[in-house]
């Protein structure tokens, strides 16, 4: 008789995060991964158990009634009392629960497609819809709520977060959403030329880092992307004669040209890329590639602007967290996109604080969240290792990839 292995359901916390290194999906019984799993999640079944509840995004205009979309993962609708008002509709979000809690690679390729529909269709129907029922901006902020809801692989925390895709595995090459908030941290190369005998020093060399803090910026009475603050508040000048399109990326100059303010943006990382030695080239095959549009459908499937950082450079995004050691007060600094809970603690120390009864207070990490408790706040929630105060037992956990905001606290020992 062939007996069927049960699986294991996962412990999950009432207000926190847990960072589970042992979880199983309903559809895997007894493969294991490590799962960031949000605070009331219901394992499973529908996430989070009442529906995250979204106030101030209506726009009063249209029936709220037809606030209304879902997929096979997804789920929008409103809630109100009385007469709808801007002040008393709330749009509320929830997992379904079909695809988000398993672990198989159809199911999440599933809840990838799932969710980019559900999110565009957001933007499409209800935000730039002729009578808009959602105030500009809404889509983002809805996105980065149902992302605090969903139950996710530690390893898809930034697809999701920040449309981060390795490009491991899916014959399709790296990109990253750029986000306001965010900060480029372009490293470009200059070719330099000796003549003979010196010609084997020829090449590419690096010549610095730039540093282009990404803002909203509103000033030209649409809300548009700027890479710098001060750019997108002043006139964009004209670059004569006018590039060609696509067009290479000299320098900050060529990201504020008039007219050519874009909503969202994305980068695209080259799968190979020219030797140092080699003579130059500019297209997109070879170079780190910006992409714009106005729409999230047009950003993924047609972007309508394109160019390519020009001189073999690299472009790194970073997020700005906040970090304190010991008896030290927390301090935003800027950190690559993908860095870890171990990388920030690897600065300090080799040790990993796990077998001590106090590891949860060794390494403290708060998390910004949308609360449906106080309508239109935010609450800092905290992120478990381990899912009581006991002993962190596997240092896997700590291969979280933090978030934007990421409040993180290492209560190191100091002095005698």
């Amino acid at each position: 008789m062939r007996r069927v292995q049960a699986t294991q359901a996962p412990p999950i916390l009432v207000n926190q995060y847990l960072v589970h290194t042992g979880y199983e999906g309903p559809d895997q019984p007894g493969v294991t991964q490590a799962w960031v799993l949000p605070p009331g999640g219901v394992y499973a079944g529908k996430t989070p158990q009442q529906p995250l509840s979204i106030p101030y995004l209506y726009t009063g205009s249209g029936t709220p009634s037809s606030l209304r979309l879902s997929n096979d993962d997804f789920v929008l609708s409103a809630s109100w009392s009385g007469t709808p008002t801007r002040a008393n509709v709330n749009v509320t979000l929830q997992l379904t629960g079909k695809n988000a809690w398993s672990t198989g690679a159809q199911a999440r390729t599933a809840l990838r497609s799932n969710y980019l529909s559900f999110v565009a269709q957001i933007e499409a129907s209800l935000e730039l819809a002729p009578t808009p029922l959602l105030i500009p901006g809404a889509t983002s902020m809805l996105a980065a709520a149902l992302v605090q809801c969903m139950p996710l692989p530690v390893g898809e925390a930034l697809l999701y977060a920040c449309g981060l895709e390795s490009g491991r595995g899916t014959g399709g090459p790296p990109a990253v959403d750029v986000m306001p908030g965010m900060r480029l941290r372009p490293e470009p190369s200059v070719r330099q030329y000796l003549a003979p005998p010196k010609q084997a020093f020829s090449g590419y060399v690096s010549t610095g880092t730039l540093a282009w803090e990404v803002a909203t910026s509103t000033a030209s009475g649409s809300t548009v992307q700027a890479f710098d603050a001060f750019l997108g508040a002043v006139a964009s000048p004209q670059i004569t004669p006018p590039p060609a399109s696509p067009g290479p990326i000299y320098g900050l100059v060529d990201l504020a040209l008039a007219n050519s303010g874009y909503k969202y943006h994305r980068l695209v990382y080259p799968q190979s890329v020219i030797a140092g030695s080699a003579p130059g080239a500019l297209g997109a095959e070879t170079n780190v590639t910006l992409t714009g549009a106005n729409t999230l459908a047009a950003l993924r499937a047609s972007p309508p602007y394109s160019a390519s950082f020009f001189g073999r450079g690299v472009v790194i995004p970073e997020i700005c967290v906040l970090l304190g050691v010991s008896s030290a007060t927390m301090q935003p600094i800027w950190v690559p996109l993908g860095t870890t809970v171990d990388n920030l603690l690897e600065r300090f120390t080799r040790w990993k604080p796990l077998s001590s009864s106090n590891a949860q207070n060794s390494v403290r990490l708060t998390r910004p969240v949308y609360s449906s408790q106080q309508l239109g706040s935010l609450a800092g929630v905290l992120v478990a290792f381990a899912p009581t105060s006991a002993a962190i037992v596997d240092p896997g956990a700590y291969d979280l990839p933090l978030w934007p905001g990421d409040g993180l606290i290492l209560n190191l020992p100091v002095g005698a």
